[in-house]
């Protein structure tokens, strides 16, 4: 039976141009991007959320939100009176508003977005504000911005930048709770428990606040000694979220930062020691020689960074030089300006930079000892000259080493490296006896560029410079000049 005739089914037609850039009916516009919330902002967040330090409570009957008015001052329309020196603040909310309401709000107060610009935070504090407003009724929204201010892209315009903010408060002495007092001339900073004491850093600061004896109101916290009053107002400005790091104290400012546990300022000093010593402008030989001994004694310097200090003090090796002979070996001794001067001529050399003398002897050896036991018999004469210049200037650079920390240690480690040479060499003289099939007895003598004996039983290659010592009776015999 013949089979019947099929309609042809209609074929869905997409017009692919128009699916591509139209969006569906219920898709949403894609929102500029917010990016992430800054090291400040997350800390001071955390300590928001578990009520650390507050001095400002936003009360619904017996409930409250806490919060901190340092933070919140960013935004003009909310009225804090800097004179009140009280830590418990209340601020009685609208009854019929909701404390989650005012929760969601106030902690929209302490983003601050990665972006540059002020556009990223208000976009990433528009996106927090949007639940919160998707939940308020008209009548509620209209109390929360009784309270806090509008709300909007035009009310959040006018708020501050949370480091500004901050850095406002701590230079004006508004809303302060605590004193940092520095040893070294009895100075005072007046600052603010949350930005000292984090939960999960800053912990120098938080059992110095719960020691006993501790003033609840205002209590006085004695900074590490030897830490001077410059570098503790720089240290505290980085706390509040500057970014300004004086070249002159970054080493001072590194290392308190890790008695204080700041880790985040500990590598704002790196980050920013780093850039200097790049550059090798922004530092002049006093602080080049400053860094490079506070690199000696450090245990817990970054190598890269070890590496980079000397790098920079190698660059200006002449001028570090005459200020390390000023102060008369009091940062570094007369020995270790001695080896920094023969890393000098290797860096100005072959461009290698390492932290000492006898770490590049023996990278350098194990490298030609590598290259060494590739080498073949048949090899091109420029190859073996390139070696042997090599292993030249190596026992020149040993013998600076012997002059710096004893003949006796480089001597001994002339031998060892010679020992194994002479191994290699018998490898190859062997493998050169086997393969051309020499008579028993007799052996194929590589030349080099220094006079080597000759064995009796040796078998030479042609176009060697030869001579004979009288006294001892011995053949001996080098490359032609």
């Amino acid at each position: 039976m013949a089979a019947p005739d099929l309609a042809p089914v209609p074929q869905p037609f997409l017009a692919l141009p128009w699916y591509n850039s139209a969006p569906l009916p219920n898709a949403e516009p894609a929102l500029p991007p917010t990016g992430d919330p800054t090291e400040l902002s997350s800390r001071l967040r955390k300590a928001c959320e578990q009520e650390l330090h507050c001095d400002i409570g936003f009360c619904h009957g017996h409930q409250a939100v806490q919060a901190h008015r340092v933070v919140l001052s960013r935004n003009p329309s909310i009225s804090l009176d800097p004179k009140n020196t009280s830590n418990e603040i209340a601020v009685q909310v609208p009854p019929e508003l909701k404390l989650e309401l005012v929760s969601d709000i106030i902690k929209a107060h302490y983003l601050e977005s990665d972006l540059a610009g002020k556009e990223g935070t208000q976009r990433m504090i528009l996106a927090a504000l949007a639940k919160p407003r998707r939940k308020a009724t008209p009548t509620e929204w209209a109390a929360l911005e009784a309270v806090f201010g509008p709300l909007d892209s035009a009310g959040l315009a006018k708020w501050r930048s949370l480091p500004i903010a901050l850095s406002a408060a701590y230079a004006a002495k508004q809303f302060t709770d605590c004193l940092v007092s520095v040893p070294a001339g009895g100075y005072r900073f007046p600052a603010h428990r949350v930005i000292l004491a984090g939960t999960e850093d800053g912990h120098f600061f938080d059992a110095a606040f719960r020691w006993p004896g501790q003033s609840e109101s205002k209590p006085i916290v004695s900074m590490p000694d030897g830490l001077s009053k410059e570098a503790a107002d720089m240290l505290l400005k980085l706390r509040y979220g500057s970014y300004e790091v004086q070249a002159d104290r970054i080493l001072e400012a590194r290392h308190f930062a890790a008695v204080l546990d700041w880790p985040t300022i500990r590598q704002t000093c790196e980050d920013r020691l780093e850039v200097l010593l790049a550059q090798g402008q922004g530092l002049d030989a006093e602080s080049l020689l400053a860094v490079v001994s506070h690199a000696e004694e450090s245990l817990d310097m970054p190598p890269h960074l070890k590496i980079g200090a000397l790098t920079a003090a190698l660059r200006q090796w002449n001028k570090v030089t005459e200020v390390a002979e000023i102060d008369g070996g009091a940062q570094l001794s007369a020995s270790r300006r001695a080896e920094l001067g023969v890393l000098s001529r290797i860096r100005d050399r072959d461009g290698h930079i390492t932290w000492s003398l006898e770490e590049y002897l023996h990278a350098a050896a194990d490298d030609l000892l590598d290259w060494e036991s590739r080498l073949e018999v048949g090899a091109p004469r420029k190859a073996k000259v390139n070696m042997e210049g090599a292993w030249a200037h190596w026992q020149q650079m040993l013998f600076e080493y012997g002059y710096i920390f004893g003949v006796e240690k480089a001597e001994e480690w002339r031998r060892r490296v010679a020992a194994r040479r002479e191994d290699l060499r018998l490898g190859r003289s062997t493998a050169a006896s086997n393969s051309m099939k020499l008579p028993p007895g007799k052996v194929w003598f590589e030349p080099t560029a220094e006079w080597r004996e000759v064995p009796p039983n040796a078998i030479c290659p042609a176009g060697l410079d030869f001579r004979f010592d009288m006294e001892t009776q011995k053949n001996y015999a080098r490359w032609l000049p």
